[in-house]
């Protein structure tokens, strides 16, 4: 357990180290920078036309819908990063010698192929919690802005501050927020394993990226055309579809299954939530093994 723990940090290590993982930082959390900018922009403005002090319950919702952005911009991103992140973990080691060097050392490969992908997992949830705090500071802001003073005092009326208090100061309940990491983990796991898969077949990071996205974007391609068209032509089409796991990414980053979790009108066992996720986790798993099994096979310490 501990060799694995140290196996994990190590890896995660090497994925911190790495320009592209920084640059995805930055392109991940670039909605909630700007948000913080625009939102004192658009208040020394709003003060400077006269119109007085905006209600907080408006900016409330600004930001919640922000947070929608900021969740829909990392599931749109997240499949290039992982791919190219991927990449560098097996199909670069592979052909530098590092998984040579690796292997020598008492570990077995099943737990090689584990502890990168927890790696790269840990740094996705660190990226959009990451986000997710700075939407937070957002929404802290936007309350201070909504003040006089910026502090509220103990005995002042909140009419007479024109805040509205019926809108929590938190932006996301930890109910939702452990859901939507939840929907994180599993959508991501599902396409980790797909790339695990490509990357094992390659020793160029690059062709590597390439080939797979190339191959997701034709399935999820076919998946929309035989859902939405051919299934017209020929009901065959549709049952195709159906095996399509990149449908079930649509389903879980959904903007109507994030607001449905963010309003708690909804949560993960909800019907189409639940079959989502857990299709979603059943791909996971099939990935994993299938890699598992590639990489015991393939000869690398001769």
């Amino acid at each position: 357990m501990r060799r694995m723990l140290f196996l994990i940090l190590f890896e995660l290590k090497k994925i911190l180290n790495r320009k592209k993982a920084l640059l995805f930082l930055l392109a991940l959390n670039i909605v909630p920078l700007v948000a913080s900018l625009a939102l004192i922009v658009a208040y020394v403005k709003f003060k400077g036309f006269g119109f007085g002090e905006v209600q907080f319950s408006v900016l409330h919702e600004i930001v919640k819908g922000l947070f929608t952005a900021h969740f829909k911009l990392f599931a749109f991103i997240a499949p290039f990063f992982l791919a190219l992140v991927v990449g560098d973990s097996f199909s670069t080691e592979l052909s530098r010698g590092y998984m040579k060097m690796l292997l020598l050392t008492p570990v077995r490969r099943w737990q090689v192929i584990t502890a990168k992908t927890l790696a790269i997992m840990l740094f996705l949830l660190l990226a959009v919690c990451l986000g997710g705090f700075f939407l937070q500071a957002d929404l802290l802001v936007a309350r201070s802005l909504t003040q006089a003073s910026g502090v509220l005092p103990a005995n002042a009326l909140p009419d007479a501050l024109n805040i509205d208090i019926s809108k929590p100061l938190y932006l996301v309940s930890t109910s939702s927020a452990f859901q939507l990491l939840v929907l994180t983990f599993v959508g991501n796991l599902m396409l980790i394993g797909f790339f695990i898969v490509f990357a094992l077949f390659f020793e160029s990071a690059i062709l590597m990226s390439f080939t797979s996205l190339s191959a997701l974007m034709g399935v999820h391609t076919f998946y929309l055309i035989a859902s939405s068209l051919l299934n017209k032509i020929d009901v065959w089409y549709e049952s195709a579809a159906k095996w399509c796991f990149t449908r079930h990414l649509d389903e879980l980053f959904s903007v109507n299954t994030i607001e449905t979790i963010l309003e708690n009108r909804g949560n993960l066992l909800t019907d189409n939530i639940f079959t989502a996720w857990q299709s979603s986790l059943g791909w996971a798993v099939l990935f994993y093994a299938i890699a598992v099994l590639l990489f015991s096979r393939r000869q690398i310490l001769h």
